[in-house]
């Protein structure tokens, strides 16, 4: 990744690719002297919390706006079945 400028405290945009959250945009604050390389997003999915892995690909610098482009990383997320996969669910938990 380049080289950019931040500290602890600092706010910078995420910006997601792949996975659930592809497209959307966050405003992180920068812990450290530096950009997470990996963040990992939560989401509800079938009443259930899951965990969704992005890890780093690119930042960049444009005067004081920090921006990071994370991609998502399947093989480090919970698994999800596909949507097309889920079937019909609604008696699942059913007790007789």
């Amino acid at each position: 990744m380049s080289d950019i400028t931040i500290n602890e405290g600092d706010e910078y945009t995420a910006i997601f690719h792949g996975g659930p959250f592809d497209g959307t945009t966050d405003t992180r604050t920068a812990t450290s002297d530096a950009v997470d390389d990996e963040v990992t997003v939560y989401a509800d999915v079938e009443g259930l919390q899951t965990a969704f892995t992005y890890k780093a690909t690119k930042s960049r610098q444009v005067l004081d706006q920090t921006s990071v482009e994370y991609e998502y990383d399947a093989a480090d997320s919970d698994p999800v079945d596909d949507l097309q996969d889920r079937g019909d669910r609604s008696g699942e938990f059913d007790r007789e």
